[in-house]
C-alpha cells in the first residue's frame, strides 16, 4: 500500500527486464528508479535535518568522509575483494555463503552486501 501511494510498484525483482527489447526501455526504467530514490532520500534527509538540527554542510562534509572510505574521492564506494575465512576463495558479495565450502559470510556492513 505504502508503495501504491508513492507511485511505485514494489517488484519481486529489482534488475530491469532484459526481455524488453530495448536499451531505451532499460534506462528510462533506472532513470525512474533513480528519480523515486532521489525523492525518498530527500523525504529522509528532511525528517533527519528537523529531528536533529544537522545543516546541509555537515551532511556535505560527511559525505566527503564517507567518500574516501575506500580510499578514493570520486562519488563511488567500491567494496574491497572478500575471501573466505574457511577455505579461502574469493567471494561473490551477492551471496550469504560461500558458494564453494558453503560457509556463512559475514560482512562489515550491510551494504557491503548490496
Amino acid at each position: 500500500m505504502l508503495y501504491a501511494n508513492m507511485g511505485m510498484r514494489r517488484e519481486s525483482n529489482n534488475t530491469p527486464s532484459s526481455n524488453s527489447g530495448s536499451s531505451k526501455g532499460d534506462l528510462e526504467i533506472l532513470t525512474d528508479r533513480f528519480e523515486k530514490l532521489k525523492l525518498v532520500n530527500l523525504a529522509l534527509w528532511t525528517f533527519i535535518k528537523e529531528a536533529h538540527g544537522i545543516t546541509e554542510e555537515q551532511l556535505i562534509e560527511r559525505y566527503k568522509q564517507v567518500d574516501m572510505i575506500d580510499g578514493s574521492s570520486d562519488g563511488k564506494l567500491k567494496v574491497g575483494i572478500k575471501k573466505c575465512t574457511k577455505c579461502g576463495k574469493t567471494l561473490n558479495p551477492k551471496f550469504e555463503k560461500c558458494q564453494y565450502c558453503g560457509t556463512i559470510v559475514s560482512f562489515g556492513t550491510i551494504f557491503e552486501a548490496i
